[in-house]
């Protein structure tokens, strides 16, 4: 495996990739003095029985946690006595105001503060010093070779202090016992340097810090199997050769300075790969994808085919997206640093071979963590549970930082939500305080729903309050961010700016048109909702005169335009009446014939009535709606009394019958009464008519001088047939 380390070292951060055939494999990143292996005196603080733990200060932000199983001995009268039993309680352990000597073992994360024991550990290049009594040691489970971890194991007995422990380091695997021994001659001198401060020093203090990141890197990780280190920054880089010349001196040589123009995270290829760290889906290379969600008490993996539909059968293509994502997934908790309790669902699977198949490439791709894990089996719904120990904060958690504003949830409410808590408030307010006036600040869309469209909405809730409302958007404001404050009539010009009728504002925000309505411009002035009339077009920094000027809403005209009153409807002007005179041609006949009707009004009964008894006086209204040319020039020419030819009887009776309303029965006996002696009327003429040979022959006149018969007069035939007609033409 070809293994490269890439450094890019800085003032204010510093970051160590490290690359496996090619690929990233794993990243670190320090911002801060690393406070983990490092030894303090500390000042034990409070004792909690309950908890079976105690909290110590160490001189940083926030005290360190103690666990009872951290507590390697015994005290008495705040004084060691001896190494303690497993069944021993934190108040037998420890005692408040006793000074021990502890080391960080992990980093403050999640709010919590540092965890710290009092076994301590020196590690060293080949080996790690256990200071704690009755310590012995073993071999780094790396090491997988059985005749290798027996030698190693008799070096260790040979070489291994009375009251100190040994641990066998995986890069100590092949080296002799001279090596050993060097490195555990520096481990020792350290020891003896820490324990003599340590009389000596009052607690809290520091009393040992461990290396930065880069030198721990160099330390821990870079051996015979790393082609090279490159660094990019020159006193890193003479620092390191220094450091490799005392422990690795073979590895001088690979040990390159970085000069190129480019930064060096960009000319390999990695700061591309570090913002994909940051997202919460990750692709495979057969289309499917896993999906990692991140929260305090575990970690949440999901494996999902994706795009990937496969080609053989849907186990199969199950099968090769969960291979992937078992490699995917070793490989992203090395990258972004993922520790605590982890669950992982991968696809269910039916047959047993793929699922045993799936687990061994789980646990083969994990074997390349430098942190200690322990994996459990396939669970009955199809989950993998697993922990990996956490020595800090996860890569997320130093590169980013909880949202403000939905404080690390990824939701925020919505405006709508926001305007109507607000209104509840105010309501409260109004009915509890008794305040005369209230001013809310919000987001301008929280600001725009309270006072609604044309200030409907605030004058509305004015009358709920009992009160005067000053609504202001803040555009600085983040939506859930608001302001409710009461206050008096009297107080509030100190507060807000209050506006009147006649006043000038000048635009600072304009709101986009609502798609698909009205084309209506919003826009704001300090805060102060403004509808501008009579305008295609505002920008910001226009200006306003107020026409009409509320609390919370203003309208008015830009300054300079004229005020455009609503236009009147225009009457369609009367068609002149046709003055008598010679027979129209046949171009105006077709013209006239050719004029679109327009749509009448339906004649009323009263009405009605009033037209058919004024009729014989009235003459035919063709302003209303003209008739025919061809039917107006043969009214004209036939003579009063004269009856109609075969071909005008069906010319008449062949014109389209309109529907018309049913007369009621007293007008339809007053008009049968009067139809006799009656021309027919304008009305009469947009009416549909039937045409009989009795109705065509004129009525008989009675003598004068004799009484009106009272009762309807006897024609059979004429009221039978009409009726008849007349029912059918309704239909």
């Amino acid at each position: 495996m070809k293994k490269e380390i890439i450094v890019n070292a800085d003032d204010l951060e510093s970051r160590v990739a490290i690359i496996e055939n090619g690929h990233l494999a794993e990243l670190l990143v320090e911002r801060e003095a690393r406070i983990v292996g490092s030894i303090y005196k500390a000042r034990v603080e409070s004792v909690l029985r309950g908890m079976d733990a105690a909290f110590a200060d160490v001189g940083i932000d926030r005290n360190v946690f103690l666990c009872a199983d951290d507590v390697g001995f015994v005290s008495r009268n705040g004084v060691t006595v001896s190494p303690a039993p497993r069944s021993a309680s934190i108040t037998q352990r420890l005692k408040e105001k006793q000074e021990v000597v502890v080391q960080i073992v992990r980093a403050p994360v999640a709010g919590k503060g540092a965890r710290a024991t009092t076994r301590l550990a020196l590690p060293g290049r080949y080996l790690v010093l256990l200071l704690s009594q009755g310590a012995q040691g073993g071999v780094s489970r790396k090491i997988e070779d059985r005749k290798e971890r027996d030698r190693l194991r008799r070096i260790a007995g040979q070489i291994r202090p009375k009251d100190c422990g040994i641990i066998i380091r995986t890069e100590a695997e092949g080296h002799n016992r001279k090596d050993l021994e060097t490195d555990l001659k520096v481990l020792l001198d350290l020891r003896d340097r820490l324990m003599k401060k340590a009389s000596g020093t009052k607690g809290p203090a520091l009393l040992h810090q461990d290396l930065t990141l880069v030198y721990q890197v160099i330390r821990d990780v870079f051996s015979e199997d790393v082609s090279r280190l490159v660094i990019d920054e020159k006193s890193a880089y003479d620092t390191a050769v220094e450091l490799v010349k005392l422990i690795a001196p073979k590895l001088r040589e690979r040990i390159k300075l970085y000069r190129g123009r480019l930064p060096v995270f960009d000319k390999h290829g990695i700061e591309g790969e570090i913002d994909r760290l940051l997202r919460r889906k990750v692709w495979l290379n057969v289309g499917g994808y896993i999906s990692i969600d991140q929260a305090e008490a575990f970690t949440a993996i999901d494996v999902n085919t994706g795009r990937y539909t496969g080609s053989t059968g849907l186990e199969d293509t199950i099968f090769h997206t969960n291979i992937e994502a078992a490699e995917e997934i070793a490989r992203q908790l090395r990258l972004r640093d993922l520790g605590g309790i982890i669950v992982i669902d991968f696809i269910d699977m039916e047959r047993k071979r793929n699922r045993d198949r799936v687990m061994k490439a789980f646990e083969d791709a994990l074997k390349r963590d430098r942190q200690r894990t322990k994996i459990l089996h396939l669970s009955p719904l199809g989950l993998i549970e697993m922990t990996r120990k956490r020595r800090g904060e996860s890569l997320m958690g130093i590169l980013t930082e909880s949202c403000p504003h939905c404080a690390g949830l990824g939701r925020v409410r919505r405006p709508l939500t926001i305007a109507l808590k607000l209104e509840r408030e105010a309501a409260r307010l109004a009915a509890e305080d008794k305040a005369k006036a209230q001013i809310i600040r919000a987001a301008a869309g929280v600001a725009a729903i309270l006072v609604g469209e044309r200030g409907q909405r605030a004058a509305a809730l004015e009358k709920r309050v009992d009160g005067a409302l000053y609504i202001r958007a803040d555009h600085h404001l983040a939506v859930e961010e608001h302001e409710l404050l009461p206050t008096t009539r009297a107080e509030v010009r100190s507060m807000v700016t209050v506006h009147n009728r006649g006043d000038e504002v000048v635009l600072d925000r304009v709101d986009p048109p609502e798609p698909g309505g009205d084309q209506e411009i919003y826009g704001w002035a300090d805060g102060y909702r403004v509808f501008v009339e009579n305008a295609s077009k505002v920008e910001p920094g226009s200006t306003v005169v107020l026409t009409e000027a509320g609390r919370s809403f203003g309208r008015g005209q830009l300054k300079g335009a004229k005020r455009r009153e609503r236009p009147e409807p225009r009457e369609r002007p009367e068609p002149p009446e046709r003055p008598e005179g010679p027979e129209e041609t046949e171009g105006e006949k077709t013209t006239r014939s050719r004029r679109r009707r327009r749509p009448r009004r339906k004649p009323k009964a009263a009405e009605k009535t009033s037209e058919a008894a004024q009729a014989p006086s009235q003459p035919a209204a063709a302003e209303a709606h003209p008739a025919p040319a061809s039917a107006q020039a043969e009214r004209q020419e036939r003579p009063e009394g004269r009856e109609e030819a075969e071909g005008e009887k069906t010319t008449r009776s062949r014109r389209r019958r309109r529907p018309r309303r049913k007369p009621k029965a007293a007008d339809k006996t007053s008009e049968a009464a009067q139809a006799p002696s009656q021309p027919a009327s304008a009305e009469a003429e947009r009416m549909p008519k039937v045409v009989s040979t009795e109705e065509a022959a004129p009525a008989p006149t009675p003598p004068a001088g004799s009484q009106p018969d009272e009762s309807p007069p006897k024609r059979k035939g004429l009221l039978s047939r009409g009726a008849r007609r007349l029912k059918r033409a309704l239909r």
